[in-house]
């Protein structure tokens, strides 16, 4: 808000900024007894309420006359007496911790961030994107072509979902030669997750991709899966419905491998025209007619590629609209304090604690991210973010 000059004084009633969420948020959680903002009904929104202005009054009058506290405001170079009228100008959000300035000589992190880019939208999303396998294949060449001219120096792999068979792939990509400086690997929901599982133990089931970790890496492979992620505990028909969604796209070749498996057994069961106990048995029923030839609603003769092709749009549209059921919540919980399954901790302040622990004098980060994401989102730069 400005003054009554017409300049700029600080944050005050009315005013609606990003910047309102850090004054509220310290009002709210670290001062609750000496600002009183639960009386004053303060709320952390964007929003400078009467609320904000009384407790931010509240706040500044004790500080004012609290002997630890103004000792605290000297070492911190904030000048005493605080505004106390209720505006917060960059004094009171200094002394409150709602502004914190960057140091003027960061030091260098032990842990630098080499985030990876491709593209990432896999899955047909939007339609014209390129196959999960195609864009596994992307993220493989774009680290290793980051990675080549630092080549002999620590690095740590991070992957989540898709980057998990990213990581797989480069893994497999590296001269033997550059194997004895990769630091550790971690993965969240891992497609490659080995059968015997890695060293936070043997989980249940195995990666869906059955293209496992390169057992070189096994002895510095820590993978977190969860009960109900079937990327990392798959079984019996999941392991042929993953090979179809990972090569979906509006192409020819796509055409040809659905020519190819529709009269394999599995394929069939996947179907609906082969019995099975499997629980996925039948999930891509509504393939079975699209696919054939004959009146709408039966299964005929299998249609040629150049006919599959046509017709690609409807079926892969039918395809993940079947395989909605299949997909759980668990996938995203590796972040989630109801899920600290390892020491009492997340799968990511696990796997923070454990880069600390294995590379203490430090590594390079690289960071492999999931379907439709970047490499500054997601749970392997939440782990980043922790060590910075």
């Amino acid at each position: 808000m400005n003054g009554p000059d017409g300049k700029w004084i600080g944050y005050g009633e009315g005013d609606v900024s990003d910047a309102v969420i850090p004054i509220e948020h310290r009002l709210v959680h670290a001062y609750p007894k000496n600002s009183h903002a639960i009386e004053h009904g303060v709320a952390v929104d964007r929003t400078y309420t009467a609320g904000t202005v009384h407790a931010v009054r509240d706040l500044t009058a004790f500080m004012n006359n609290d002997p630890r506290e103004l000792q605290r405001l000297q070492r911190m170079g904030i000048a005493t007496p605080l505004r106390s009228d209720g505006v917060a100008n960059l004094d009171v959000r200094r002394a409150i911790g709602a502004y914190v300035e960057a140091p003027a000589n960061p030091p260098a992190s032990k842990y630098p961030i080499q985030g990876v880019w491709a593209d990432s939208r896999a899955f047909l999303n939007p339609p014209t994107a390129h196959s999960f396998v195609k864009a596994t294949n992307d993220f493989r060449d774009e680290a290793m072509r980051l990675y080549r001219p630092m080549a002999g120096t620590p690095i740590w792999l991070l992957g989540y979902s898709m980057g998990g068979d990213s990581v797989r792939k480069i893994l497999a990509a590296l001269p033997p030669e550059w194997r004895p400086y990769v630091v550790g690997v971690s993965t969240f929901g891992d497609p490659s997750m080995p059968a015997e599982g890695s060293l936070l133990g043997d989980d249940p089931g195995e990666g869906i991709s059955k293209s496992p970790q390169p057992p070189w890496v096994r002895d510095r492979y820590w993978s977190y899966s969860i009960d109900g992620d079937w990327y990392p505990r798959a079984r019996g028909l999941l392991f042929l419905l993953y090979q179809v969604l990972t090569r979906a796209e509006l192409t020819m070749e796509f055409a040809i491998y659905l020519f190819t498996e529709f009269p394999k057994q599995a394929f069939q069961q996947l179907i609906g025209q082969t019995p099975s106990t499997d629980p996925l048995a039948g999930t891509l029923a509504g393939l079975a007619g699209m696919m054939t030839s004959g009146p709408l609603g039966t299964v005929g003769a299998l249609l040629n590629p150049l006919q599959l092709f046509a017709i690609l749009p409807d079926l892969v549209h039918l395809l993940f609209d079947a395989i909605k059921f299949v997909a759980t919540n668990a996938h995203g919980k590796y972040g989630d304090p109801g899920h600290a399954l390892w020491d009492g901790m997340t799968a990511v302040d696990h796997a923070a604690a454990t880069i600390r622990r294995i590379a203490p004098g430090g590594c390079t980060l690289f960071l492999l991210p999931g379907t439709w994401a970047n490499w500054n989102q997601g749970f392997p730069f939440d782990v980043a973010a922790q060590l910075q």
